[in-house]
C-alpha cells in the first residue's frame, strides 16, 4: 500500500470543509478530481472513510485514525520543504506567531517592525486569541512563537518571560459602584451590576472573581470592545493596565474599591519551537521580543 501525498491533501481538505465541492474549491481542483482521490484512498486502505449518510461528510473512527496518520505525513512534507529553504536561503518561507489578546500588540508591532527592516523573504502571519485558545492555536496553525499568560500543557517548549500585566478591576467614574461612599465593595455589591467579560474557554488567572458567578453579564469579543463597554458605563470589568493608564490619569475609569483584591498580575511569556527547527525570521524576530 502506498498513499501519496495527494491522497492525504485531498482527505485532509475534505475532513475539514466537511464537503467534497467545498474541498475541491479551497484546492483548486475539480469535483471529479477530488472524488476520484478520496475514492483510491479508500479503495486502498480497504474500507470507508466518511460515513456518507447525512448531508455532511462525517469521519468514521477508522477515517480518524488514519487522517491522524495523513497529517503527520503532510507535517513531515512541510518541514522537509521549509528545511531545504532555509539550508538554502537561511530564510524560511513563512512564520507564525500567536499571541493573547490581554497582551499590548504594540511589543509584538515593535518587534515586527524591527524584522521588516532586514526585508526577510518570509511571509508572516500573526494570529491572535484568548487564554487557553492560544495554545490550541499554536498546535493547530503549526506556529513557530507564541506569546501567552495561560498555565502552558507543553512544559517541554522553550520559554522566556517577558514584562508583566497589571489587570485592574475598573468601572467609569460616574457608574454607581463608584458613587458607595460606604466601606469597601463586596462581592454582592458587584453583583448587583453588569460584569463585563470575554468569553472564553475555563482559565485560572487568579482574578478575585473568577470563582463567583454574577447574575448579569455582558460577554464581548475583545479588548478594545470590552474596554468601550466599561467607558461607557455599562458595567465593571477587569482590563490590563496600558491600556486604561491615560483613563484612570484622566479620571474616565476608576480602579473599584473592593474587599476583594482588584489588582492581579499576569506574568506573559514567550515559547517557541525547539531552537533547531527555528528559522532565521524566526530567530531574529525572538531577539527583537527579548
Amino acid at each position: 500500500m502506498e498513499i501519496t501525498l495527494e491522497q492525504a491533501k485531498v482527505f485532509d481538505a475534505v475532513a475539514r470543509a466537511k464537503t467534497v465541492q467545498k474541498a475541491a474549491l479551497q484546492l483548486h481542483r475539480g469535483h471529479s478530481a477530488v472524488l476520484y482521490s478520496l475514492k483510491t484512498l479508500e479503495d486502498q486502505v480497504g474500507f470507508s472513510l466518511f460515513d456518507r449518510s447525512g448531508y455532511r461528510n462525517r469521519l468514521t473512527l477508522n477515517g480518524e485514525k488514519v487522517l491522524q496518520h495523513c497529517r503527520k505525513l503532510l507535517e513531515a512534507r512541510r518541514e522537509l520543504v521549509d528545511a531545504c529553504l532555509q539550508l538554502k536561503t537561511g530564510w524560511e518561507p513563512s512564520l507564525k506567531v500567536v499571541y493573547d489578546e490581554v497582551i499590548d500588540f504594540n511589543i509584538i508591532g515593535d518587534a515586527l517592525m524591527g524584522l521588516n527592516e532586514l526585508k526577510p523573504p518570509t511571509e508572516v502571519k500573526v494570529l491572535s486569541a484568548h487564554l487557553r485558545e492560544v495554545e490550541s492555536l499554536f498546535v493547530t496553525e503549526h506556529a513557530d512563537l507564541m506569546v501567552t499568560v495561560s498555565p502552558i500543557m507543553d512544559h517541554k517548549i522553550p520559554t522566556a518571560r517577558m514584562r508583566p500585566i497589571y489587570m485592574k478591576l475598573v468601572a467609569q467614574s460616574g457608574h454607581r459602584l463608584n458613587q458607595v461612599r460606604r466601606g469597601k465593595l463586596k462581592l454582592e455589591d458587584l453583583n448587583r451590576h453588569t460584569h463585563v467579560t470575554i468569553k472564553a474557554p475555563d482559565s485560572a488567572l487568579g482574578l478575585s472573581t473568577e470563582s463567583f458567578r454574577f447574575d448579569s453579564y455582558l460577554f464581548v469579543g475583545d479588548f478594545t470592545t470590552k474596554w468601550s463597554a466599561i467607558r461607557k458605563g455599562i458595567g465593571f470589568g477587569w482590563l490590563p493596565d496600558y491600556l486604561i493608564a491615560n483613563d484612570l490619569e484622566k479620571g474616565v475609569l476608576k480602579v473599584l474599591k473592593t474587599e476583594i483584591a482588584n489588582s492581579v498580575k499576569l506574568q506573559p511569556v514567550l515559547l517557541h519551537r525547539p531552537q533547531e527547527s527555528l528559522g532565521r525570521a524566526a530567530k531574529e524576530l525572538l531577539k527583537f521580543l527579548r
